[in-house]
């Protein structure tokens, strides 16, 4: 009798320690995904900026990105070298939390808990606020802001993760407006918008929703990629970066070709911001 009540005060003893260690994980985990750095600024003068949607070929299967494949998306993070980074079709906060402990402690990521289950993840090394960017349709983006040091002097900048629509071109617009007007009224200098916009400008009528999207986006900022070619594997463009083009003298973009593995159908693009206060604004250039 005596044994057995051991043995039971054993198995408590254990269940009690397990427990404390979910319990410290959790706290870790959400110190990797929600706090920002401690120091305040950070002195750059470039900023590379990644997106890529990780998801997999539309099928009546599972289509979003696998956790299998975290391993190969965080090397691939880590060889492009990119200081934020813009990623869709993340499952929840746990996956998201599992690429950032495979990053490293100098990440911390973000992502929004929408109705979709198709997420709009943002990632970055640099001191960072998250904010997110919800819409009438139920879709939100997320959102980032940061203060760099740029020429010795502090520049703000407003980052975007977004994922549109991809079956309703007037949803699209939609979600683009909405997002765009929430960004805007954080009223920092610099706007980066970055993710899978499911349209590709080429080939389009001057009168489509998608045509009137792009020169919408256009309007107000650059299209960094737009000589740098497709971005899926049915050689469409879908994935963009855009930039206000107040504070960067020069971007080069270049599509990150022979990184898809396990059925997705995207690849990543890399876009590199060479910032300037007061710079006159520059186009897109392609990295030879």
């Amino acid at each position: 009798m005596a044994r057995a009540r051991a043995g039971v005060l054993r198995w408590i003893a254990s269940l009690v320690g397990i427990s404390a260690l979910l319990v410290l994980a959790t706290h870790l985990l959400g110190a990797y995904l929600h706090e920002p750095l401690t120091r305040e600024h950070a002195a750059v003068q470039t900023l590379r900026i990644l997106t890529w949607n990780i998801g997999k070929i539309y099928l009546p299967l599972e289509s979003r990105a696998s956790d299998r494949d975290l391993g190969h998306v965080a090397r691939v993070i880590r060889k492009s070298r990119a200081q934020v980074v813009a990623l869709q079709e993340m499952r929840d906060p746990r996956q998201l939390g599992r690429l950032v402990a495979q990053l490293g402690s100098a990440w911390r990521g973000r992502i929004p808990e929408d109705r979709y289950d198709r997420r709009a993840a943002l990632l970055t090394t640099l001191p960072v606020r998250f904010v997110e960017l919800p819409t009438s349709t139920g879709r939100t983006a997320q959102g980032a802001e940061l203060t760099l040091t740029v020429d010795g002097q502090p520049l703000r900048v407003t980052l975007v993760s977004l994922h549109l629509d991809a079956f309703d071109a007037e949803r699209r617009t939609r979600q683009a407006e909405e997002i765009l007007s929430s960004a805007r009224r954080l009223q920092n200098a610099q706007l980066v918008v970055a993710g899978d916009f499911n349209f590709d400008p080429a080939g389009l009528s001057p009168d489509s929703s998608d045509q009137r999207l792009y020169t919408f986006l256009t309007r107000s900022m650059v299209d960094a990629g737009r000589s740098s070619g497709a971005t899926t594997l049915v050689a469409r463009r879908l994935d963009y970066v855009f930039y206000s083009r107040q504070h960067v003298a020069r971007a080069d973009a270049r599509v990150l070709r022979g990184q898809r593995i396990n059925l997705m159908d995207h690849d990543p693009l890399i876009v590199e911001l060479s910032l300037e206060h007061g710079a006159a604004g520059a186009a897109g250039k392609r990295t030879p």
